[in-house]
């Protein structure tokens, strides 16, 4: 056996030198992803999020609000982006959300219409009932029938008959002229019969024109005609020529889409192109070219020879190929065509019977149907479904499209949305809803009434409260590892916001109850339900370091009000019954976490409150020491996980050690935990123990709170002297 080495997980035999880099760990760990926040709600336009593909890519940031707004138009989805990104008017928040997923629960439909002869369904691009203001015409460019004209018919010239045969695109029938005395062009023309053209007298003149179709847009191949001789100067006796004619205007279509209510227009003229042209001129008496979906077929009697498309990747090379088939003449009609792919050809079947197919090519092949669906492709207006693979659409007068709906939210929807947010990693969720659909039985109040939402909604706001807790509960479980804050928000007089925060008692959500007045995604200042007071504090919570207390942190809004009244109630009808001022021991017991005006610096969080009420812990009150312990425990858990799972047991668990004390002092340098005397890194207590496949770490770190109380003790003397 040759003499090797292993090294590096290689058996050398070479001579030489070897190297390997190690990575040493024990350096500084960048904090993982923070800020990153989960929305549901409704919007006018934009797919439902049941139409994502990939819910973790439908995420936007600050940079991308033109985007958001042009996917989504207007609605609570839009609106909150503001307040998500921009949340905050304090130094101590110097920014918003870092990203932000959407999931849209409103399922809205396009609007369609569907084209004649079952060619196939134009879809506008918009979701909603914007998608109804969208219009479509097709006009047709009308094809001109091949015509042949002879030279002047010399009277009698027939008087002992005449034998020709005509090939009509590709298919030949014969002539027969009885022999008798035509003393004119138009005696002569009662004497000829063609199926499929008409024979005509123009002077002395005999014309044979293709009869016109009405469906030329449909078939997908141009009209030919040759007129062939069976008898050596026959055809000259009738005057005419020999040869082949074409259509000198091929069926097109002039199609234009219009979003009307944005003065938008799109057109252009689709299909009329010859792109394959081909004959035959063997020994059989048919010959047919065929397009299928997957082949191009060239049938010469008993005779088949088939090409697969995918076989070829241009025009050119199935063109080299096919005329290598004896008895077969193809061409492109140009050099244009020659990249073109054979997936671009219409599908059909078309006569190739030709006299001599080096200089006549009957069959003439287009690809009306791939620029119909270029044009919809290219298209930012409107979509094709089902598209017809032959031909062209039937010509239309501008035709608006319809069936484009707002779409309503159900509890279903609810429930989707937040299997969606199982799949990606996000440190809060909002529902973007604070009251119910219809309030029980009363039809006068709720978001239909306000045109909120579609009058068939028929979401709770209890159940998306339990649906939104039981979330964030499972995905902070040992086993799904996704720790995350719940955003509440619920529209109700104050008695009721009470009872509803106590029913919730959960560490990991908040509750916010007033209305908010500040600027929707067009620039109206208005007042927004407290889903928007939720966003706030989301945005400012992931725009804050992490620990950073809510707590009278000042916020960028221009009012605040409390009222169960419907938001469509005029502002001077408006009765708050609940004052910040007077009723705050009642909201901070209940775990209401609510805005406060003071008489200067603008409005302000009173307190970073938790709904969580079994006792006085002091992560589970607090949202921001609730944010840090979830950010720690996520980010530790992380960094380990990517570094130790999967190498061999053979590590020492001094060096684990050494990786976790780097960890845990990266959430001293961030204000995560903090410096103590008995523990100068913001933990102690480290210890680690390898045991087979397991890893066992215990630390105690000392977690970051925020001031909430400054207790004075002041003793108040008299002045004394003494001389």
């Amino acid at each position: 056996m040759a003499i090797n080495v292993s090294f590096n997980g290689a058996t050398i035999y070479k001579p030489g030198a070897y190297s390997k880099i190690s990575i040493d760990l024990s350096g500084g760990f960048p904090l993982g992803p923070t800020g990153l926040i989960a929305i549901f709600g409704e919007s006018t336009r934009g797919r439902p999020g049941s139409a994502e593909s990939d819910i973790s890519k439908n995420v936007f940031t600050a940079n991308q609000l033109a985007e958001a707004r042009t996917k989504y138009g207007t609605g609570n989805l839009v609106d909150s982006l503001n307040f998500l990104f921009s949340p905050a008017s304090d130094g101590a928040i110097p920014g918003g959300a870092q990203a932000v997923y959407i999931y849209k629960t409103n399922n809205s439909t396009r609007a369609t219409l569907t084209l004649a002869n079952t060619y196939g369904t134009v879809k506008s691009l918009e979701y909603g009932i914007g998608g109804n203001t969208v219009t479509y015409t097709a006009s047709e460019v009308e094809e001109v029938a091949p015509v042949t004209t002879g030279i002047d018919y010399v009277a009698s010239a027939a008087d002992a008959g005449v034998i020709f045969d005509v090939t009509i695109d590709g298919i030949s029938q014969s002539v027969v002229v009885t022999a008798g005395t035509y003393a004119s062009a138009a005696a002569l023309i009662a004497a000829i019969t063609i199926t499929g053209a008409t024979v005509t007298a123009d002077g002395e003149k005999v014309v044979i024109t293709v009869d016109a179709d009405v469906t030329a847009n449909q078939r997908g191949f141009g009209k030919s005609m040759e007129l062939i001789e069976t008898n050596p100067g026959d055809l000259a006796l009738l005057g005419l020529v020999g040869g082949i004619a074409t259509s000198s205007v091929e069926s097109a279509m002039i199609v234009t889409v219009k979003q009307t209510r944005d003065l938008l227009t799109e057109q252009d003229t689709v299909g009329g192109n010859i792109v394959l042209e081909g004959g035959y001129d063997g020994v059989e008496a048919t010959a047919t070219i065929q397009v299928s979906s997957s082949q191009v077929i060239l049938t010469a009697g008993a005779a088949i020879s088939a090409f697969e498309k995918s076989a070829y990747g241009t025009m050119l090379q199935l063109v080299n190929a096919m005329n290598l088939t004896a008895g077969w003449t193809l061409a492109l009609s140009s050099v244009l065509y020659n990249s073109l792919s054979p997936s671009a050809l219409d599908v059909v079947t078309v006569g190739a019977k030709s006299s001599d197919a080096s200089t006549i090519k009957p069959a003439r092949i287009k690809k009306d149907a791939s620029e119909v669906s270029d044009f919809f492709t290219d298209s930012s207006i409107t979509s094709i479904t089902s598209q017809g693979t032959t031909g062209l659409m039937d010509a239309l007068t501008e035709t608006a499209l319809a069936g484009g709906s707002l779409g309503s939210t159900s509890s279903a929807d609810v429930a989707n949305a937040l299997v969606a947010f199982e799949q990606i990693r996000a440190n809060a969720v909002i529902p973007l809803f604070s009251r119910d659909a219809i309030i029980g039985t009363d039809t006068a109040s709720g978001d239909v009434v306000d045109n909120l939402t579609d009058p068939s909604s028929a979401y709770t706001i209890l159940g998306i409260h339990q649906a939104v807790k039981t979330h964030c509960n499972l995905m902070s479980t040992t086993k799904n590892r996704s720790e995350r804050q719940g955003y509440l928000s619920y529209k109700n007089d104050f008695d009721a916001s009470r009872d509803r925060a106590a029913l919730l008692s959960d560490q990991r959500l908040s509750l916010a109850i007033q209305d908010t007045r500040n600027i929707d995604s067009q620039g109206n200042i208005k007042w927004f339900q407290p889903w928007a007071q939720a966003c706030m504090l989301a945005g400012a919570r992931a725009g804050a370091t992490v620990g950073t207390p809510l707590t009278f942190k000042f916020f960028n809004l221009t009012g605040i009000r409390h009222t169960s009244q419907s938001m469509s109630t005029a502002e001077e009808d408006i009765t708050n019954d609940f004052n910040p001022n007077a009723d705050e021991i009642q909201a901070i017991q209940n775990g209401i976490t609510f805005f406060e005006a003071p008489q200067s610096g603008g409005i302000r969080c009173v307190v970073d409150n938790t709904t969580y009420q079994k006792d006085a812990n002091w992560v589970y009150n607090r949202g921001n020491v609730m944010y840090a312990a979830d950010v720690l425990a996520f980010d530790f858990r992380s960094q380990l996980e990517n570094i130790f799972i999967g190498k061999k047991n053979t590590v020492q668990a001094s060096e684990v050690k050494s990786v976790a004390s780097s960890i845990l002092a990266t959430f001293l340098a961030q204000g995560i935990t903090v410096s103590t005397s008995g523990a100068p890194n913001g933990y102690k207590q480290l210890s680690v123990k390898v045991d087979g496949n397991v890893i066992k770490i215990n630390a105690i770190v000392v977690l970051v709170e925020g001031i909430d109380f400054i207790l004075n003790d002041i003793t108040i003397t008299r002045v004394q002297s003494e001389s």
